[in-house]
């Protein structure tokens, strides 16, 4: 609080944003993998450990809405093992999906994706897909050209960006020699393989694959490939962060996921509400306190 003392021995402040924690504390799993704790967050939320210990975590953000004809990027895919935590919050954000080409939208190409985090590790929302004439847009995985070139001009599919290590995807397909058909279209980026260049004049590109669950495997609901490219003009990947398929009426991106995975044994972390919501008051930021000094002392 900003502290301003005045004549009459008058006091004011004025209040301040505060951040607290969200109080989802994700989906806990301690059965689906024996001797080990699977958190899965379908929403914002907070992970707060309570000692020191190494996770396995997956991220996937948002993929992009397809385009009128491009292939939407799929969200960035990020996964590690071995990555050490302490005991303190931490932020789980779950990227939207992009709307695409028709939802809400005209003559634009559809909406990039929305980024997913994991404390300080953030997955890029997929690259929406691309429209008349237009390249594709980056992303995690970038999204594919659109359709309608008469100009014989070529066109390119996004990149994934920014740069991660390992890579948290792969770019969307092109035009390459390939003009003249107004609906035929390249296919967006997977998590795993670059998106399809249209293949004819007539004949559009496939959405670049996703990547198996590393985590999860068999459980319901999230099992199989996740962030998948989009179809140039073409069918919506499957799976979180996939990117929606381009068209008259483009897909929609799907959400983002945030998975976390260590040993039951000995790692301990907080299940209830966050204690910087316990007993806090709903203060409208800007407001005026004002106390008179009376001197008195307590």
């Amino acid at each position: 609080m900003a502290i301003t003392y005045h004549a009459g021995r008058r006091i004011q402040g004025t209040s301040s944003d505060q951040t607290v924690p969200n109080a989802n504390r994700g989906t806990i799993d301690t059965s689906s993998s024996a001797g080990n704790t699977i958190i899965t967050f379908t929403g914002d939320g907070t992970f707060t450990p309570t000692s020191s210990f190494d996770v396995q975590y997956l991220v996937v953000a948002g993929g992009g809405g397809g385009g009128i004809g491009g292939g939407a990027g799929a969200g960035g895919f990020r996964t590690a093992t071995g990555f050490g935590i302490t005991a303190q919050n931490y932020a789980i954000t779950v990227g939207a999906g992009g709307d695409g080409f028709g939802s809400g939208h005209s003559s634009e190409p559809g909406d990039s994706g929305v980024d997913s985090s994991f404390g300080t590790i953030t997955s890029t929302g997929g690259g929406g897909g691309g429209y008349a004439d237009q390249d594709g847009a980056n992303g995690g995985s970038g999204s594919g050209s659109g359709g309608n070139s008469q100009s014989g001009t070529a066109r390119y599919g996004g990149i994934s960006s920014p740069v991660t290590s390992p890579v948290q995807g792969y770019a969307g397909g092109g035009w390459g020699s390939h003009y003249g058909n107004p609906y035929a279209s390249a296919g967006g980026g997977g998590s795993s393989a670059v998106g399809q260049d249209r293949q004819s004049t007539s004949s559009s590109g496939s959405g670049g694959a996703g990547t198996a669950n590393p985590i999860v495997g068999s459980t319901a609901g999230i099992s199989g490939y996740l962030a998948g490219g989009g179809g140039g003009a073409g069918s919506n990947a499957t799976g979180y962060g996939s990117g929606g398929g381009g068209g008259n009426a483009g897909g929609n991106g799907s959400q983002g996921i945030v998975i976390i995975k260590f040993a039951t044994s000995g790692n301990t972390y907080d299940t209830g509400t966050p204690s910087a919501l316990l007993g806090s008051t709903n203060v409208q930021v800007g407001s005026r306190f004002e106390e008179t000094d009376t001197r008195k002392m307590y």
